[in-house]
């Protein structure tokens, strides 16, 4: 039986290790300018100054095209309620836009509240509606993950984290949003490992060898 509490132990303290080294692995590449909610952002071309893409959408209210790339030119300069504003504008002329919807996600999930165990309401249900559309987006599939995080399903998230590192672009915004999540995930679920195993030990009856 003691050998056996031993193996366990030695288990659990490989588990540790491992998570430490894969946070450090993690962390080696951390964000510039972390943020309490990552930033996502995830443009498919370099995005219009904002003055130009405001020239531009002005010229053309009816156009799509022209709010979205207003609202991409905010989003880049962390203009999170203008982006908000121009996706909205966006998607009332077309709705079938998966990239818009998942770009207003984004930006509200800079601009309003969650109770700390669900994504804001307007931002999940605009990556629902992303989902619908694109069932592969990366962004809607991030936040969602982060949410399973928030909900204590640690092993989940960080399994749909590490499956998104292996497709979007090392070195992108959205690289560097989703290590640093996951670096701070990992840390979490090694402290949460070892207050478990500090308390199991407190209550582990003590061993005693028999005459």
């Amino acid at each position: 039986m003691k050998r056996r509490k031993l193996l366990v132990i030695a288990g659990i303290l490989l588990v540790l290790v491992m998570l430490a080294i894969i946070a450090a692995a993690l962390l080696r590449r951390p964000s510039d300018k972390p943020t309490l909610t990552p930033v996502f952002v995830d443009r498919p071309a370099p995005a219009l100054a904002p003055a130009a893409a405001q020239a531009v959408a002005a010229k053309a209210p009816g156009d799509a095209v022209a709010q979205k790339q207003l609202g991409d030119a905010m989003l880049a300069k962390r203009r999170f309620d203008e982006a908000a504003t121009a996706y909205r504008a966006s998607l009332a002329i077309d709705p079938n836009q998966s990239t818009a919807w998942s770009a207003l996600g984004e930006a509200l999930m800079q601009t309003t509240k969650s109770n700390d165990v669900n994504l804001p309401p307007a931002a999940a249900e605009a990556f629902r509606k992303t989902l619908a559309l694109d069932p592969r987006d990366a962004r809607a599939r991030f936040y969602f993950a982060m949410e399973k995080d928030f909900q204590g399903k640690h092993d989940e998230a960080i399994g749909e984290w590490i499956a998104l590192l292996r497709e979007i672009p090392a070195g992108s915004d959205a690289d560097e949003a989703l290590r640093s999540t996951l670096a701070a995930s990992i840390k979490r679920n090694i402290a949460l490992i070892r207050q478990a195993v500090d308390e199991a030990g407190r209550a582990q009856p003590r061993y005693k060898s028999k005459p």
